[in-house]
């Protein structure tokens, strides 16, 4: 199971700015998500970077899992 969880704040300006937000469709606080994995992910191999604002997962199966290639004679 891959678990990712984390807060979303809004970027809007503090009510001291007297500003006027008529509509705000973004989904402010905080957030979970569950994926479930294949059972030939390797544990070890994964790999996780934020950049730019998107969040960019790794995973890589088990060398049992990889397909192998068979010179032939």
């Amino acid at each position: 199971m891959l678990t990712i969880a984390g807060e979303r704040t809004t970027d809007l300006p503090p009510r001291e700015a007297k500003a006027t937000v008529h509509i705000n469709e973004r989904f402010t606080g905080r957030f979970r998500r569950v994926v479930s994995l294949p059972d030939d992910i390797d544990p070890d191999g994964v790999s996780a970077e934020y950049r730019d604002g998107v969040l960019h997962i790794s995973l890589k199966r088990q060398e049992a899992a990889q397909p192998r290639r068979i010179a032939i004679q």
